[in-house]
């Protein structure tokens, strides 16, 4: 299978791109309203960063999309409190799904897919790079 070039471009993203990422997927997949120890795992997300790109003085850097998710998927499963939120609270093990908006299975049997988190924030990444090219299509320099 042949990559299309746009998978091996970098990116421009702040620190706060990523914590704001981190959060809304965070969010997004939890069955609750709110994840367990959400501001622990920003604050510690956020503390790891530097582990991603050189941050410059405003607290931006150029990331590459082709490793991003790697990257960002190391760091997750180095926070003990995310790693947390990949485990269904009532420890019960098999296939099942459940939403905050489920009636059953109760929410304590759904978890937070720590892997697709790491693709997700990548994707933040790409389709904002997408967008701001469509924006860009009638721009002259």
């Amino acid at each position: 299978m042949v990559k299309h070039n746009r998978f091996y471009r970098k990116v421009w993203a702040s620190k706060s791109d990523f914590t704001g990422a981190l959060a809304m997927w965070l969010v997004k997949q939890s069955p609750y309203i709110v994840p367990d120890n959400l501001s622990v795992c920003i604050i510690k997300f956020y503390n790891k960063l530097d582990e991603i790109a050189t941050f410059d003085e405003l607290g931006m850097a150029e990331v590459e999309l082709s490793t991003l998710t790697s990257k960002v998927d190391s760091i997750l499963e180095s926070i003990p409190e995310i790693v947390q939120l990949n485990e269904r609270k009532n420890k019960r093990e098999g296939i099942g799904f459940s939403s905050r908006y489920s009636k059953k299975p109760e929410p304590d049997d759904d978890f937070i897919d720590i892997t697709a988190v790491a693709q997700d924030i990548t994707c933040c990444f790409a389709e904002r790079e997408d967008a701001q090219c469509w924006l860009d299509k009638d721009k002259t320099d």
